[in-house]
């Protein structure tokens, strides 16, 4: 079916968030871009939503859930088919070069039938930060990254602590903005005012992996230059087929299936090598793959009344549209085929013949080869998106079925969804440990963190199911971490972890992530499974093409993210999407993330070891690096302006590092690039009579 015109690899801008959970808050809703771009309506957490510059925006006619509240009824739109030009699918889509080899190394990389390869052995690795400052280079962290095959194993603990080490080279958490880390590894405020940074506070390693994009391969993209991770994911990527790379971006595209050119993920990964990136690859776990192109945009017209471009977009003739469900239901599973019948049958060769085949060509993630993968996409959405396969994944298939109430028929018989999610993570975590087992695996990757709790939390809505349905999972009983329980068990009787990383998409702002989404994960690790590591695959900053603002956003969320030891973070999707005359330009997010990783223009980055820094200014942080725990020699201070007024007469207070000379400045005003300004005196450990103008960024290195 040839695809239909559609931005260039950017299906997804904001999705249906929740402002639910984490007594998340600040939550509004804003239009999108333009019909021909595929922005989208719906919640957002704090922030107006709308879709970025000659991208693919979300439909989500969804509000807040709040505590319990509406449900969300919106799936996403503008995502899917590859451009005219044979480049990137929509949704997350390959590479116009694209996709796997068809065949695809031996045929022994499956899990058992009774949920997951035998136990590997060993203890985990004890790894430890890179000279880059995060954690070991496709080996383990000592807190809990990807399993080795031997070495003494170090046990973390937090021990009450909410900020500051574990003790293995993980992070117990961060403090807020106005707060620094106390010798007793709890926030305190400082004394005095201004902005007060401490290098002997905090000191824990910011992972290099923060700063991640995805599907930003394609000829003429240079996020790499300022990026250290590509993600091959999203919602197509749920049902890829790797052997004929081959995918279904479910109701964001009509549920049809497209086919690449034959080489996507091998070409993705190659590229991502050259240019020093980490790949993150998404493993589908459900089950149901893609297997036929859908033929030709007429096929299901009979059961329509319309083509399948009328899906969702564009409009027919009277303005209205047709439903995706009714796209997806017509259908069906008749394209797709299953070669993994789940908890009743698990069988995970298929899967384990990829990555068998990653292995053989690219070495394991310890020598250079793809050091990232995560198990599927967004659960907590499959019942919304995948109307096509999911009457037949999870008979009868109803929307808001209730997942803890075993399923009556078909091959998942006996099972509840709950139940089956967790039996699926577990067998396809560790065939991926068996084919590499120093590899990180990320887990659950959950569309809103509220589901996290349960998930249907956000789309259906707790309290609102009926007295019939059951809701076994609480905030402080989660299914979260129930899920990190069953990767303890596997690791208690097979001395190996395979669960690495919790791994959620759209946190919120950086804000609303200190004292909600990160501290309450933090608080399931350090009480579940310590160790366990955080990440966020996907997330965006709205407007990023448009809105100057956008940078001090984006400079605010890895700053959070290097201070709450957040191991891997994948913006959606590329730093550098095509404008209207199909060049790539520099979007406003792109300069934030040269603010950390070439401000200077020559490659010049950010610490490693994240110290503490507090503000007393509102809407002013700072966030702070050394180059080394002991003894650093040059220390990063950026401020970040999230304020609509510059601030003006700004002091810092520097506490054990003495610098000499003065500091160097570098600034990002109106969301432009970095560019160097004047340096600024340091008198008596102070810096004072610093102006940083509205939603901009201000860099200081000073040097001992």
């Amino acid at each position: 079916m040839p695809p239909r015109s559609s931005p260039h690899g950017l299906s997804r801008v904001l999705p249906l968030f929740a402002c639910g959970l984490f007594a998340i808050i600040g939550c509004s809703s804003g239009s999108g871009s333009t019909p021909s771009s595929g922005g989208g309506s719906g919640g957002t957490i704090g922030a107006s939503s709308g879709g970025k510059t000659g991208s693919g925006g979300n439909s989500a006619t969804g509000g807040a859930v709040g505590s319990g509240g509406a449900t969300a009824s919106g799936g996403r739109t503008g995502s899917g088919g590859a451009t005219g030009s044979g480049g990137a699918t929509a949704s997350g889509g390959r590479p116009g070069s694209g996709g796997a080899a068809g065949s695809g190394g031996s045929a022994s990389g499956g899990a058992t039938s009774s949920g997951g390869a035998p136990g590997m052995g060993g203890a985990t690795a004890t790894g430890g930060a890179t000279a880059a400052g995060g954690r070991g280079t496709g080996g383990a962290a000592a807190s809990g990254g990807a399993t080795g095959s031997g070495g003494a194993a170090c046990t973390p603990s937090c021990g009450g602590k909410t900020c500051g080490s574990d003790g293995c080279n993980g992070t117990c958490g961060g403090c807020p903005p106005t707060q620094l880390c106390g010798s007793n590894g709890t926030c305190q405020a400082p004394s005095g005012s201004g902005i007060t940074i401490d290098a002997h506070a905090q000191l824990t390693p910011i992972s290099p992996d923060i700063y991640g994009v995805a599907f930003a391969t394609e000829a003429g993209d240079d996020s790499y230059k300022v990026a250290t991770l590509d993600r091959w994911g999203g919602d197509a990527e749920e049902s890829y087929n790797w052997q004929k790379d081959m995918n279904n971006s479910g109701g964001d595209w009509n549920c049809a299936n497209y086919a690449g050119s034959g080489n996507g993920t091998d070409t993705f990964v190659q590229s991502n090598m050259q240019h020093g990136m980490n790949s993150l690859i998404t493993i589908p776990i459900t089950g149901w793959l893609a297997n036929v192109a859908t033929s030709s945009d007429t096929t299901y017209s009979a059961a329509l009344g319309q083509p399948l471009s009328f899906c969702n977009y564009p409009q027919l003739s009277d303005g209205s549209l047709v439903p995706s469900a009714m796209c997806c239901s017509a259908i069906g599973a008749q394209e797709s085929v299953l070669v993994d019948k789940g908890s009743s049958a698990l069988d995970t060769s298929f899967m384990g013949n990829w990555l068998t085949h990653f292995v053989s060509t690219f070495g394991t993630a310890a020598s250079g080869g793809v050091k990232y993968y995560q198990l599927d996409n967004e659960p907590d959405n499959w019942q919304g998106l995948r109307q096509d396969i999911y009457p037949s994944f999870y008979p009868p298939g109803t929307n808001c079925m209730d997942y803890a109430v075993k399923i009556a028929s078909g091959t998942q018989a006996g099972v509840t969804p709950n139940d089956d999610l967790m039996n699926r993570s577990v067998a396809y975590a560790a065939t991926i440990k068996k084919a590499d087992p120093t590899a990180t695996v990320l887990f659950l990757s959950v569309m809103n963190p509220d589901d996290m709790i349960n998930l249907m939390r956000t789309e259906c809505g707790v309290g609102t199911w009926g007295t019939s349905q059951t809701v076994p999972y609480s905030i402080d009983k989660s299914y979260a971490m129930a899920m990190m329980t069953k990767g303890k068990q596997y690791e208690d009787a097979n001395h190996q972890r395979i669960f690495d990383c919790l791994d959620t998409h759209y946190p919120g702002a950086a804000q609303e992530m200190w004292t909600n989404t990160f501290s309450r994960f933090q608080g399931w690790i350090d009480s579940t499974y310590p160790g366990t590591g955080i990440c966020v695959s996907e997330y965006n900053v709205a407007n990023d093409t448009s809105d100057v603002a956008a940078t001090a956003k984006q400079a605010d969320y890895l700053g959070t993210f290097g201070v709450m030891g957040v191991r891997l973070a994948s913006y959606w999707t590329t730093l550098a999407p095509k404008d209207s005359n199909q060049n790539h330009v520099h979007s406003h997010a792109y300069n934030a993330f040269a603010m950390f990783r070439n401000y200077d223009g020559a490659g010049a980055s950010f610490g490693n070891v994240s110290v503490g820094a507090a503000s007393s200014y509102a809407g002013l942080h700072a966030y702070a690096a050394t180059d080394a725990t002991a003894n650093p020699t040059k220390l990063w201070v950026m401020l970040v302006n999230t304020g609509t007024a510059a601030q003006s007469d700004v002091t810092i207070s520097v506490n054990n590092f003495t610098a000499s000379g003065s500091a160097q400045v570098y600034q990002s005003t109106g969301g432009a690039a970095p560019v160097a300004a004047a340096a600024a005196t340091i008198s008596g450990g102070k810096i004072s009579g610093l102006t940083v103008a509205a939603n901009a960024v201000t860099l200081l290195v000073l040097s001992r």
